[in-house]
């Protein structure tokens, strides 16, 4: 059995065409289904089924493409033992939401990296479901997906089925993020029912969850007072969200635990803001099987010590 072939099957998954795959391999398409034909041959299945919306998987194939993600995976593994160089290179795609503290730990796990070594590094910020999608299809090394825990059984489904091992990277309350001149900065007992209703909302666009459109919607409308209009912009950079807030005074943002110091640097406070869903968490996904190298492990645990910062003060 030639591995090689596990290696275009894989891509042919990720693509759905076997035209983009053979593209993309840079061989012929007749070439590239011949492979395939031979692959399907020799482990007596039939791995993909040709349907309206491209070439999918069979069910045998699902299974057949997972352990040899996991193949793949250990066989480049066993290339970076016999390759001296390959120690000091830090190649690595990773897909989170937008959230300070991951922000904070990645640019200081860039900081301390040996410039001596060398790097690729992709770091998308994006929503959960495109974060799974990145994990699973599109060759990221790991991601951070973020939900509200009235939806964790459809995320843990979701997860199983697309054969995503996960890790519980924080479970926490929302703040409510804001300028320190906002009109609220120094009110007590904020409710987000009070600040929904007076306040322009900042939104994140992290508004998926599996097998239930709309459902974080239904979530925050029902914690606003009835009759509310709704005021909310949805960003989905980071950085043009911190200086909307401050552009903006009057407007609020609900986040994780913000590190102090970035409060400090962008002039946001951060506020405790009751709602009875606050309950949130940050879930670690990587592809079943797999065991994260030294590089990203130095990185996870980076995320852990800034986490440590922001959960450990109080907050009022």
């Amino acid at each position: 059995m030639n591995t090689l072939h596990f290696k275009y099957a894989v891509e042919i998954e990720k693509t759905r065409s076997i035209t983009q795959a053979a593209e993309n391999l840079y061989m012929a398409q007749p070439n590239l289904s011949k492979a395939i034909k031979e692959l399907e041959n020799s482990l007596g299945i039939t791995i993909f089924r040709r349907t309206s919306k491209g070439v999918i998987p069979t069910d045998q194939g699902m299974k057949f493409l997972a352990y040899a993600k996991q193949i793949l995976i250990q066989l480049d593994n066993m290339e970076a033992i016999s390759s001296p160089d390959r120690s000091k290179e830090r190649k690595m795609r990773i897909s989170v939401p937008r959230a300070g503290y991951i922000s904070k730990a990645f640019s200081e796990y860039i900081a301390a990296s040996d410039p001596a070594d060398d790097m690729e590094v992709y770091f998308c910020e994006t929503n959960s479901l495109r974060s799974i999608e990145n994990v699973r299809d599109n060759g990221y090394n790991f991601g951070i997906i973020r939900y509200n825990t009235a939806h964790e059984k459809y995320f843990t489904d979701y997860l199983a089925e697309k054969n995503l091992e996960t890790q519980l990277l924080w479970e926490y309350e929302m703040l409510a993020v804001m300028s320190a001149e906002h009109p609220a900065a120094e009110e007590e007992d904020l409710t987000y029912a009070g600040l929904s209703a007076h306040y322009a909302e900042l939104c994140q666009g992290d508004d998926a969850v599996p097998y239930v459109p709309g459902a974080v919607e239904k979530l925050f409308e029902a914690n606003r007072p009835a009759g509310t209009k709704v005021r909310r912009i949805c960003m989905f950079d980071r950085g043009s969200s911190l200086d909307f807030l401050l552009t903006v005074p009057q407007s609020f943002m609900l986040d994780s635990p913000v590190p102090d110091s970035l409060c400090g640097k962008y002039g946001l406070v951060q506020r405790r803001c009751s709602f009875p869903d606050n309950s949130f968490r940050d879930i670690l996904i990587y592809s079943a099987g797999r065991r994260l190298t030294d590089i990203e492990l130095a990185l996870v645990n980076r995320l852990y010590e800034v986490r440590n910062e922001a959960a450990f003060k109080e907050y009022i």
